[in-house]
């Protein structure tokens, strides 16, 4: 018995230390405004420490880069700000990890012009050790990179690795958000692949082939690496079957020496529509590619063969929900292997609160679903905080119905000793846009997605698509690059922490975690002493559910049937009261 409480006590501490210690935190820079707000998974230097990156406004609409390490109990471990004396609009739009170097993409404005550029930072100091800014075919060219991914793959087909970064963005003769060819001509998207000192390998371009229409607007806004190749998510220029020219889905894949694989990009809807992510599965060989509708205005999943190309009907689908506006971010893995997760931001959730009125965008939302059906899978939440765009920027996300160009990585999810935590990222302001500045906040949730703060539940209904193949997207290898070394300096500034404000309080179902079940370890019964619980929910630690029903006026459930391990209760009572906690079955 005293090695069983011994053993309990041990994984106690371990569930306290990875699962328990659940927070949402609001990070605010004085007199500053978050813009771009994009996370990172941990670094591989044995902290386990993630990093958000943004670029942070002051009310003239100056910025500056910002990169913000964070431990996995939400404690801002550094934060440094970066800027380019010779180019003062210098801006960040994804960031990753490797080892214990950070690499981060973005734009930097050069002689008026927009140019991507690469960064290789050291992460315990935070000193830039490489940044290069590329001119793509000439110097009047414009270009913006908006995703960075680390890559082992063969660049050059000599059969050997060549460890990089690939870079996926969009590149212009005119501002990169113009999408009138008539004024600015083309614009494409393109790939860029680097090796770990960011000097080029190959790019290629990413264009729809369109004759005699104003529309010409490609780009590539994320690449998600499979067995053999890279797949290419964003928008490209297609015309419909009344021959109306509109932004339609990017389903592109390139081989790791950038020849083009297959293209499957296709027209859904109306007016704009966009990939932003994906997720390749090793078990099937399949990709799962989460796009956003404006026919909609909301998220969908289409899964492609890997080899092929092949649309999966049976596993393609959009969602449909009266409140409109969800529109999807980042696709990753769920806690449980089966199924997948979608998080992303609503544009118009409008609540009151002591007789003010917020019109509250970018509030996040996470959605888990099956992979075989793409049915919902327990609840769907938004997590509510009060936010409104106070910046006038041309990367706005709410510009139009919904962003056309960039979707940052908003989440990630962490197994380090079995248990599963999601993290995320979020805005918040304050009620008076007169006064108060734009925040960070980021979540840190169980495998149940339930936040400790407010949130809403949200039910969306899964429906086949009927989808308009394009036949004119190709990519086109061989571009010139020239790499131009410039400098970034760094330097140290002042964050303040706060959890979230139960003041704001929407809907009170929160999450009660000092619930006491006994015994513990159990081996039959499990007891707890709470009234008026209705119905009880039992998870393993991949979050899947193992056993759940109602309860009447019972203070106990039978866990005979559970096999020894670790589980976690949750019990709903009325109003929506949820308490929860952890047990050992012996």
């Amino acid at each position: 018995m005293k090695t069983k409480k011994l053993l309990f006590a041990i994984l106690s501490v371990l569930m306290i230390q990875v699962y328990g210690q659940q927070f949402q935190i609001n990070y605010e820079v004085a007199n500053k405004h978050y813009h771009d707000l994009n996370i990172a998974p941990p670094l591989q230097d044995g902290t386990n420490d993630f990093v958000v990156a943004a670029n942070l406004f002051d009310s003239a609409s100056n910025s500056v880069i910002s990169l913000k390490r964070i431990d996995q109990n939400g404690n801002v471990v550094g934060i440094q700000e970066y800027t380019a004396a010779a180019f003062p609009e210098t801006r960040v739009f994804d960031i990753a990890t490797y080892m214990d170097l950070l690499y981060m993409t973005g734009s930097v404005q050069v002689s008026g012009k927009s140019k991507v550029f690469v960064a290789r930072i050291e992460a315990a100091s935070g000193n830039v050790l490489d940044l290069n800014y590329y001119d793509m075919i000439s110097t009047n060219m414009e270009s913006v990179g908006f995703h960075i991914s680390f890559t082992n793959s063969d660049a050059n087909g000599d059969g050997s690795a060549n460890p990089g970064f690939v870079i996926a963005g969009t590149m212009g003769f005119c501002n990169p958000l113009d999408t009138n060819a008539s004024s600015c001509g083309v614009k494409e998207g393109f790939v860029l692949r680097v090796d770990m000192t960011l000097n080029e390998i190959w790019t290629t371009e990413i264009e729809s082939i369109v004759s005699g229409n104003n529309l010409d607007y490609d780009m590539a806004n994320h690449i998600t690496e499979t067995s053999d190749g890279f797949f290419i998510t964003g928008s490209a220029t297609g015309e419909d079957a009344f021959s109306n020219w509109q932004q339609a889905v990017l389903a592109h894949k390139i081989n790791f020496q950038s020849v083009k694989q297959w293209d499957k990009s296709y027209i859904f809807g109306n007016s704009q529509d966009v990939s932003v992510d994906a997720y390749y599965d090793t078990t099937s060989d399949e990709i799962y590619m989460l796009s956003n509708y404006s026919a909609t205005h909301q998220f969908a999943v289409t899964v492609f063969e890997n080899v092929t190309g092949n649309i999966v009907p049976a596993k393609t689908w959009y969602v449909t929900q009266s409140d409109l506006n969800h529109y999807g971010f980042s696709l990753t893995q769920a806690a449980n292997p089966n199924n997948l997760l979608i998080s992303g931001y609503d544009r118009s959730e409008t609540w009151t609160n002591s007789g003010t009125t917020y019109n509250s965008k970018t509030n996040l939302f996470v959605y888990e679903f099956e992979k075989a059906t793409g049915e919902q899978v327990g609840f769907s939440y938004q997590y509510l905080v009060e936010n409104d765009e106070l910046v006038s920027d041309p990367y706005n996300f709410w510009n139009g119905q919904m962003p056309l160009i960039y979707y940052p990585d908003i989440s990630f999810m962490y197994e380090p000793i079995g248990i599963v935590n999601y993290y995320h990222i979020g805005y918040k302001t304050g009620p008076d846009a007169t006064t108060d500045y734009t925040n960070a906040n980021v979540f840190k949730t169980s495998f149940d997605k339930n936040n400790e703060c407010d949130n809403l539940e949200l039910i969306f209904n899964a429906i086949a698509p009927t989808l308009n193949l394009l036949p004119n997207v190709d990519s086109l290898a061989g571009l010139t690059v020239t790499e131009v070394a410039f400098t970034m300096t760094n330097s140290s500034i002042v964050v303040s922490e706060t959890d979230c404000d139960a003041g704001l309080a929407v809907n009170e179902s929160k999450i009660n975690t000092n619930l006491v079940v006994y015994p513990n370890p159990v081996k039959d019964y499990l007891h707890f002493k709470v009234d008026n619980i209705l119905s009880y929910k039992v998870y393993d630690v991949y979050g899947r559910l193992v056993k759940s029903n109602s309860l009447g006026n019972s203070q106990s459930i039978n866990t005979e049937s559970l096999s020894k391990g670790v589980y976690f209760i949750k019990l709903i009572g009325k109003n929506n009261t949820v308490y929860s906690s952890k047990f050992l079955k012996q």
